[in-house]
């Protein structure tokens, strides 16, 4: 008789919530917490939006997008992904039609897909690349995120982190969706602990802020959608 194989557990462990942190969430807020970073710590923030999973991940894989959703993303650049190995000077930089077109990979809810792209940061212009590998799981799309070996130095030793989504959370309805991010960060003792711990503090807060208003206005166009 044929048979299935179960699907392998998540390739990560999510924060167990407080009481507290629960009751927050239950009220509406975005819950952050991170630990005491000194040279390398971690830290997460979760908030629930009124969005499927499928709305929240068509935003989060819409990179071309960052500048116009995300207030500290001046511009994006994508690039092939056909040298993981190398930094991003290796590969070629491409468009956005290219992905739209099926040229490359679909940038979509429900395909795996592995991207590379280069952020500018803030007023100015601060660079920063990644690696983001997206992958559907049966407990809640994830996407992980890793600093590109063009952007690790002497102060910045490593990043990364993960979009996690679960469905229903709390059983508040399809409609619903938990939204997680996780990072972890290494830094050089170089580096005063003040200014990690401040960073940190100010990085979370924006890589997440625009997350609610953001899936929550396509949700409605995407309902909308539906009716007509």
């Amino acid at each position: 008789a044929a048979f299935s194989m179960p699907p392998p557990p998540l390739p990560f462990t999510l924060p167990t919530l407080t009481a507290e942190q629960k009751n927050e969430l239950l009220a509406g807020e975005r819950v952050q917490y991170q630990s005491d970073m000194g040279r390398e710590g971690s830290g997460f923030v979760v908030l629930d939006v009124k969005a499927p999973s499928a709305v929240v991940w068509e935003c989060l894989l819409d990179f071309y997008s960052y500048p116009q959703t995300i207030p500290t993303v001046r511009d994006v650049q994508m690039f092939t992904n056909t040298h993981l190995a190398d930094d991003y000077y290796a590969e070629e930089a491409v468009e956005r039609k290219e992905y739209q077109d099926g040229t490359l990979a679909a940038l979509k809810h429900g395909i795996p897909s592995v991207t590379r792209a280069s952020f500018s940061l803030s007023k100015f212009r601060l660079k920063i690349a990644a690696i983001h590998k997206y992958r559907p799981h049966p407990q809640g799309d994830y996407m992980i995120f890793t600093l590109d070996p063009a952007c690790t130095n002497v102060v910045l030793q490593n990043a990364k982190g993960v979009w996690h989504t679960e469905s229903n959370p709390d059983g508040l309805g399809d409609e619903y969706t938990r939204v997680w991010l996780l990072c972890e960060l290494k830094v050089s003792n170089l580096l005063p602990k003040w200014i990690t711990d401040y960073a940190a503090k100010r990085a979370m807060p924006r890589a997440t802020s625009w997350l609610k208003p953001t899936v929550e206005t396509a949700a409605e166009l995407w309902y909308k959608g539906l009716k007509d």
